[in-house]
């Protein structure tokens, strides 16, 4: 699909110049904070060397205190309190966090995880049936809840208080909750909107040992599970989830957790650097490979267990459960796609909607992700079982996925998420109406123009100006991730320095030269330009972020290709 370059705007050079000089960093470097948004000194330095110290009070958010209170109540009147978590890497290190937490300051605690195939997502009567069965008087749902208004009234009249802490977009009618810890609810002036489930359970936790007088230093070992969490729930890495997700990664590198260390060791990452592309493709799909395919709580196992020959085993169980997850995957796609053909129309749908008996629901959101990709349209997939069917959705940059929804909530059960992805379920018979609403809703929203990537530049760079000063200060930015992307460059007039070749699965191996300097890069799935490439005298421009190549204990700077023009 061809991408749609966008360039900075023009900026005054000097004052680039000025900022990076005060900074001590390459010239390009002040011109990419200021595009950014960080033109003064300062907050450049407050954004390129983050701090613990910059993370805000806890009880800025609303409802922190009521809930404290709540939770300390249950502690000393030694209260059985169970934790109810969500069945993605976000809610299974909510959860985990919130019982090793609660575990330590001495609570009878348990968790609990609904199980996808059977009660769907979100706080469910089953679950809080299953509290009264073990005595529990408060209940604390992480990554979920929001929504829960039936369920919560229903936890009441079982004698059970309910402290909901969640991230996701909250409907007009909240439920009647001991205490709503959640930073997109009306009213609230917390300034970190965009924290994941798990960052709003730490926030929780870093309150109740404020409050308890304990050592919050302590709370810097589980910032590994912070880190996970945050980073596969693909929010914007700004603000307060980039500190915390920077300094999680480097506790996941030295990790005490015999599960996470085990889990690392298989996928195998061992002794090498990880990064939020590391927590994203490698070690998330495991941990969420058992909760798409049935029980997730192994996962929680895994994270909270000191055990490490039980460690060793789990790890293991989830690296075989992701290579399955994986097999359905690829059928399942493959399924979309045929469906993509008899039933989409490409020029004059601006949404792909999808419907079909069988598919599992623990995949459909992985593959929706990946039509959306491929097709850049909202793409909601459905899997029918009798007279229901459950869906997930994701979106494009542009299209609020959850408001999308509530214009067509009086075809659905049930919905819940965020901008770029949801879940819902709906009666089988309300499908083909939902498709034509969910069409309307998006072609009034989506111009043709949205429908084309956009990819986009941070600067133009010469190959001379490529140097190792240069990636020293681009790790600076880390970690990337939505809002905070690896910076990416241009250069341009590029000539091959010998032949383009395909290596692997249609990846783009070549070298280009400009004034004498030569550089690698590497294009994955790019492997099509091969052959236009071949002809001799074809300049080239480039569009690419840069990395270390590491082979044999050396390392090399290339170029990453994103993109390239032919002239």
């Amino acid at each position: 699909m061809e991408l749609k370059w966008e360039f900075p705007q023009k900026l005054d050079e000097n004052k680039c110049k000025e900022l990076s000089s005060e900074l001590g960093l390459p010239p390009v470097i002040g011109k990419i904070l200021i595009n950014r948004g960080y033109s003064e000194p300062e907050e450049a330095r407050n954004f390129l060397n983050p701090s613990l110290s910059d993370l805000s009070d806890p009880f800025m958010l609303k409802d922190m205190e009521r809930g404290v209170d709540r939770v300390i109540s249950a502690l000393t009147d030694k209260e059985k309190i169970m934790i109810f978590g969500d069945y993605d890497v976000d809610g299974i290190t909510s959860a985990s966090l919130m019982y090793l937490v609660l575990t330590k300051l001495g609570a009878q605690v348990s968790y609990y995880l609904p199980n996808r195939l059977v009660e769907g997502y979100g706080l469910s009567e089953e679950g809080i049936l299953e509290a009264e069965r073990r005595g529990a008087k408060l209940i604390i749902s992480v990554d979920c809840g929001i929504n829960a208004v039936k369920e919560v009234d229903f936890a009441q009249k079982k004698g059970i208080d309910c402290i909901i802490t969640d991230h996701h977009e909250p409907a007009e009618v909240l439920p009647d909750a001991w205490a709503i810890i959640n930073p997109k609810q009306e009213g609230e002036t917390y300034k970190g909107k965009e924290l994941s489930g798990v960052g709003v359970a730490f926030k929780l936790a870093q309150a109740l040992y404020r409050k308890l007088g304990q050592d919050e230093k302590e709370l810097e070992d589980h910032l590994d599970l912070v880190a996970l969490g945050t980073a596969a729930d693909i929010v914007p890495l700004l603000g307060e989830n980039r500190i915390l997700t920077r300094y999680g990664l480097l506790q996941v590198a030295k990790t005490s957790k015999p599960g996470l260390k085990s889990l690392i060791f298989i996928s195998g990452l061992m002794g090498r650097e990880i990064g939020t592309g590391q927590v994203v493709f490698i070690l998330a799909p495991r941990i969420n490979a058992v909760g798409r395919l049935g029980d997730a709580e192994r996962a929680i196992k895994l994270l909270t267990t000191r055990d490490e020959k039980l460690a060793s085993e789990i790890s293991r169980v989830l690296d075989e459960e992701n290579r399955k997850r994986k097999n359905i995957d690829e059928g399942t796609l493959e399924q979309a796609l045929e469906l993509i053909q008899e039933e989409v129309n490409l020029k004059n749908d601006k949404a792909i909607i999808l419907a079909s008996a069988g598919w599992h629901q623990g995949v459909i959101g992985i593959v929706a992700s990946r039509v959306a990709e491929r097709f850049y349209r909202p793409t909601v997939m459905i899997s029918i079982d009798g007279e229901e069917g459950k869906g997930s959705a994701r979106s494009i940059p542009g299209f609020h996925l959850f408001e999308a929804l509530k214009e067509c909530e009086d075809c659905l059960l049930k919905y819940g998420g965020h901008k770029y992805a949801a879940g819902l379920s709906i009666s089988s018979k309300k499908i083909e109406s939902f498709k034509e609403k969910f069409k309307l809703v998006s072609a009034r929203i989506i111009k043709d123009e949205d429908l084309i990537p956009r990819l986009t530049v941070d600067a133009e760079l010469e190959l001379e100006e490529i140097q190792d000063g240069l990636i020293s200060a681009l790790e600076l930015f880390a970690p990337f991730g939505p809002g905070n992307l690896k910076p990416v460059f241009v250069t341009r007039g590029l000539e091959l320095a010998d032949d383009a070749y395909v290596v692997g699965k249609n990846h783009l191996r070549l070298r280009v030269k400009k004034n004498g300097i030569i550089m690698d890069a590497i294009g994955f799935n790019l492997g099509d330009f091969a052959k236009p490439l071949a002809m001799r005298g074809t300049k080239i421009d480039l569009a690419y972020v840069l990395e270390l190549n590491v082979w044999n204990g050396n390392s090399k700077i290339q170029m990453r290709l994103k993109d390239l023009q032919m002239r």
